[in-house]
């Protein structure tokens, strides 16, 4: 792909952030909403650099990075083998995949309440909540993933004298790992969504606790500014995922 064409496609890309920045900065310029409910772009934008300090790394930003963090690697824990397994396994998958596609259905905020009960209020809850709200999809996806290896190599590497074990082993993760590790990205996001959900329900510190408790205070550009904030750190995990999928499976 020429150089020209690369930059108009990041031209194309960037063209709805910017019409979206114009229309919020005429809006607030003209008068139309007052800045207790809608703060300028400008202001916005001072509120979000003022985040850049000691303070807010070590109380808001770490409690969230810990919880995402943890609850994140505990889905995958899960959701790995389940997930591959039951692509692979058919008794697996019957006693999985059921149970899982109802899960999924289930709204993760009307779980918060019981998540509350049980783990009480702390980092336990929150990653209680995130992991609900990403293995059992995340299981769904992997399993797709396993399941759509070719017959045809599965077949070979038993002709070849394989067991299960080793066809899943050197046949269906070489394989389906590209698919899988884009599952992980999209999984990191939800993690995201669901990790502001559990602190802005029932925080203490964290980001989400941060946004809240500047709605309550009418702090309207601080939330602007948590809600920006969240959406980088969120932009940046997705592009450590792609980054990584390019030295990772350079096959592809």
């Amino acid at each position: 792909m020429s150089t020209d064409r690369r930059f108009a496609i990041r031209v194309e890309s960037a063209l709805p952030i910017a019409a979206l920045l114009v229309a919020w900065y005429l809006v607030t310029h003209i008068g139309v909403t007052d800045p207790v409910f809608l703060p300028s772009p400008g202001r916005a934008l001072r509120s979000f650099v003022s985040l850049f300090s000691v303070s807010f790394f070590r109380d808001e930003l770490a409690p969230s990075l810990v919880r995402i963090g943890g609850a994140f690697l505990l889905s995958v824990a899960v959701a790995f083998p389940l997930g591959v397994l039951s692509g692979q396994i058919p008794l697996v998958a019957r006693l999985v995949l059921p149970l899982c596609g109802f899960t999924r259905y289930l709204p993760v905020a009307a779980l918060v309440p019981l998540c509350i009960l049980w783990f009480g209020i702390g980092d336990a809850q929150k990653i209680a909540v995130i992991t609900l709200g990403v293995v059992f999809q995340l299981v769904l996806l992997l399993a797709a993933d396993s399941a759509s290896v070719p017959k045809e190599l599965i077949e070979a590497g038993r002709t070849f004298g394989l067991s299960r074990s080793q066809v899943i082993w050197r046949i269906v993760l070489p394989w389906s790992m590209p698919a899988i590790w884009d599952d992980l990205r999209i999984s990191a996001g939800w993690a995201w969504w669901y990790l502001v959900l559990a602190e802005l329900v029932a925080g203490n510190r964290g980001i989400g606790y941060f946004i809240i408790q500047s709605q309550r205070y009418l702090e309207t550009e601080r939330v602007f500014a948590g809600i920006i904030f969240v959406g980088i750190l969120g932009a940046l995990t997705d592009l450590l995922f792609r980054i990584s999928a390019s030295r990772l499976f350079r096959w592809t």
